[in-house]
């Protein structure tokens, strides 16, 4: 029975650190599209005048 849970308690525990480690790695993900986005922006702009 102690074991059991140990187990539910782990499971718990490491559902809990995958949840928020995922909320970081899609804030990650849209800002790393934002400064893509950016770039290109700014990229397109420069081509402009460079015209």
């Amino acid at each position: 029975m102690r074991k059991a849970i140990g187990i539910l308690i782990i499971i718990w525990g490491l559902s809990k650190f995958f949840s928020s480690a995922f909320v970081a790695l899609d804030d990650a993900a849209r800002e790393s599209f934002r400064f893509i986005e950016t770039a290109a922006v700014v990229s397109q702009i420069q081509l402009k005048n460079e015209l």
